[in-house]
């Protein structure tokens, strides 16, 4: 009798331990063990000293994604792999990130910056994703990565009535649908948005007789005390009064502003040139408030639930002075890279806001003639760098308790682009024929499991640090080799380019 007993106490123990086991997660890969507050909808939350996403039902999230799932460079993948089936193609697209690990969408039915052509059908890609059952953050298109301006075409005056008009109908035209809805974990501005800032800023200021301009104008005189000849020293110029700058003026901040803030080159010698680094950021930050503050009023009125991110900017590209302007208007920091020139963390401790790594690249494989010809971007030896830079990334992302989520610089299928570079090859983890790499989504999907088991662990910030050297160590690395690759092929040339033929 006792044997039976002890044979059925055996068997609902094992049930019970299975059932654990089956339900580590709620329905929104939630971890039922780490408990927030349970609001019915997404949100941020501090425990235990540790930053995490709530699901609806309450307990701790940390998302994993892919930036560049759906885009405008996957043509052949829908012709090959789904017959022109673009539901097909969608819906295989979502199991397909769900089956390499990564259990959210950063980057929401659709990547506006990689939308050319004008081939993803975004109302259906919307309908998909709504009824997907994965979380994911919805691009509210406020401001345009410098590579979606069409030939002609300028960065809108950000302070003019027509633009605020814009915010008004995209905000009306997305979120009453949306509002609802808990598997939206919140709303995004776009990718890299205020990249090339030097040129935000000129189009702005230079616009004939527009609110921007008289908008910086004014800010310029007020710097200067409406002192002419103090201006006039720091920009070489020989304006007789303000009001002569503002009915004649034309001001040009160079490049060299934003290399500095990337730490890509010093502060040049010459007389006014901190002044004039001081002047741009003030305008810049003044741009960059408006955009997030028109965003965020307008988002509130219809939907006080989801969260705002702003942004996915580049990871120097707002300043401590710039994350303060916009501190009011967004919940959740967005810098794109880890970054040694612009450490996020003093952010998050002043702001008391998590962060999210909103675009971090792991490299790409490119050919010699694109390496030597296209400047293509962030290129790295070959696929095992890839999977060396992910997993030092792993480790260090999930060591920090500051960043609620990563959302890695990578695309779903190989892409294909008539002439840039970073989209010509950009290597995905399965060909246009829908073929795995299998190493790469075997590795892939383990290191996501690996993130999401040490996320869990005790927050060491010595062991952040050390984390943080040895990604940044095998970075340099990367570079170095690749660089050198550069240098061996303009001394000894591998390939025959057409123009030589």
């Amino acid at each position: 009798m006792n044997s039976k007993i002890n044979l059925l106490t055996t068997c609902v123990l094992l049930l019970l331990s299975f059932m654990a086991s089956a339900q580590e997660t709620d329905k929104y890969g939630g971890f039922i063990d780490i408990k927030g507050e349970k609001t019915g909808f997404f949100h941020a939350e501090k425990i235990d000293g540790r930053w995490w996403l709530v699901t609806p039902e309450g307990n701790a999230f940390y998302g994993i994604g892919m930036a560049h799932p759906v885009t405008g460079f996957t043509q052949s993948t829908v012709t090959f792999t789904y017959g022109g089936d673009q539901e097909a193609w969608l819906k295989g697209t979502v199991q397909r990130m769900k089956d390499l690990g990564y259990n959210c969408v950063w980057s929401g039915p659709y990547c506006p910056e990689r939308l050319q052509a004008n081939f993803v059908d975004k109302e259906l890609a919307e309908k998909v994703f709504s009824e997907a059952e994965i979380p994911y953050v919805f691009p509210l298109p406020l401001i345009k990565h410098n590579v979606e301006l069409m030939p002609g075409e300028h960065q809108p005056d950000v302070f003019s009535e027509e633009y605020t008009q814009y915010v008004k109908d995209i905000v009306a035209k997305y979120v009453p649908g949306l509002k609802d809805n808990p598997w939206v974990v919140g709303y995004y501005y776009g990718f890299g948005s205020w990249d090339v800032e030097e040129k935000w800023i000129n189009s702005t200021i230079n616009r004939k007789e527009s609110a921007g301009r008289e908008r910086f104008m004014n800010i310029l005189e007020s710097r200067y005390n409406g002192d002419i000849k103090k201006f006039n020293a720091v920009y070489s110029s020989n304006y007789k009064s303000f009001r002569d700058l503002k009915n004649n003026g034309k001001l040009n901040y160079p490049k060299w502003i934003k290399n500095l803030k990337f730490g890509r080159g010093k502060m040049p010698k010459t007389e006014g040139a901190q002044e004039t680094y001081n002047d741009a950021q003030a305008l810049l930050g003044e741009m960059i408030e408006q955009v997030y503050k028109l965003g965020y009023q307008e988002i509130r009125k219809i939907d006080k639930k989801h969260l705002i991110f702003g942004s996915y900017v580049k990871e120097a590209t707002l300043t401590a002075e710039m994350w303060d302007r916009v501190d009011p208007y967004i919940d959740v920091i967005a810098p794109q890279h880890v970054s040694k020139v612009f450490p996020i963390d003093p952010i998050v401790e002043k702001l008391n806001k998590p962060a999210l790594l909103s675009d971090q690249p792991l490299g790409n494989v490119y050919s010699p003639n694109l390496l030597m010809t296209k400047g293509a971007f962030g290129p790295v030896a070959n696929h095992v760098d890839r999977l060396v830079i992910y997993d030092i990334l792993a480790d260090r992302m999930a060591k920090d308790p500051n960043f609620i989520g990563i959302d890695l610089c990578a695309v779903l299928f190989d892409q294909s682009h008539p002439n840039k570079a970073y989209e010509l090859g950009q290597p995905g983890f399965f060909t246009i024929t829908g073929e795995a790499k299998p190493h790469l989504c075997r590795t892939t999907k383990a290191l996501n499991k690996q993130i999401l088991e040490e996320v869990k662990g005790t927050p060491d910030p010595e062991a952040v640090k050390e984390a943080d050297h040895r990604f940044h160590e095998i970075l340099n690395h990367n570079r170095a080799v690749v660089e050198g690759r550069k240098e061996l092929l303009r001394q000894h040339p591998a390939v025959v380019y057409p123009n030589e033929q």
